[in-house]
């Protein structure tokens, strides 16, 4: 008698592909980081990162579901926190390394690069976009430890900035980590948090849509800017931002 054999197929999250990856390799993101800078920030860590995440998810519900998926899931289970770590961390520096673009002659950022949808936007909630600039680069400097800076847009289609310390997440109010408890916390600031545990419990739905992001690790810069470089570093990742990729990121796609 012979027993057909049974084959299990394991699914292993890998780094995703960078449209501009092998460029970056040989010549580092130019106007942004060296070749070694950016071997350690995306290629090395993004392999860590899948590679941990596909042992966690083995033999589990995630084993086949996207970064994204995972963490949009397990942000709402505590016990699976190691988990969200590095679904969150693997989607996130995905979302930061998509958007750069090679910038060696410096040029600043074109207000007519930007979907014109997306710049009224900008407009309305920030007064300007030389303003949204500065309120977004300030938010990832004052960022006291790591974390991620990210431009959003809500459900009623307005756009806010939104910082996430450590291995916080856009997509879901109660892991957006917007508050550093390792420092003075303030009484309004604990009855936001109060409000968000109510949220969860009533299960609020969160519909944040993240547009741009920025990287605010030390493992993204420290190899080319040091340990004090870090507002160096932002003013020159917001010149090497692709605004292509931003502009494919806006829900409301409205013709122009």
């Amino acid at each position: 008698m012979s027993f057909g054999q049974i084959i299990a197929k394991r699914s292993i999250h890998l780094a995703p592909k960078l449209a501009l990856e092998n460029s970056f390799k040989n010549e580092g993101i130019k106007g942004l980081m060296s070749p070694e800078q950016f071997k350690i920030a995306w290629i090395d860590y993004q392999d860590y990162l899948t590679k941990h995440l596909s042992m966690k998810t083995a033999d589990t519900e995630y084993e086949t579901r996207s970064p994204m998926a995972i963490a949009m899931s397990t942000s709402k289970k505590p016990h699976q926190s190691q988990i969200f770590h590095y679904a969150s961390q693997a989607h996130n520096n995905h979302l930061f390394f998509q958007q750069l673009k090679h910038n060696g002659s410096r040029i600043p950022v074109q207000e007519s690069n930007i979907k014109p949808q997306l710049l009224k936007a900008i407009n309305n909630s920030f007064q300007s976009f030389e303003n949204f600039k500065n309120e977004f680069l300030l938010a990832a400097d004052i960022m006291s430890g790591n974390g991620w800076v990210f431009l959003i847009e809500d459900e009623n289609k307005e756009l806010k900035i939104v910082s996430c310390n450590n291995d916080g997440t856009p997509y879901f109010y109660g892991r957006n980590q917007s508050y550093d408890l390792n420092t003075v916390f303030e009484y309004q600031n604990y009855k936001k948090l109060m409000k968000y545990k109510q949220n969860i419990l009533d299960n609020v739905k969160d519909y944040s849509l993240p547009l741009l992001c920025i990287n605010v690790w030390e493992y993204a810069y420290i190899v080319d800017y040091g340990v004090t470089g870090k507002a160096d570093y932002l003013e020159k990742v917001w010149d090497n931002i692709d605004w292509n990729v931003v502009n494919s990121r806006v829900f409301s796609n409205i013709e122009m």
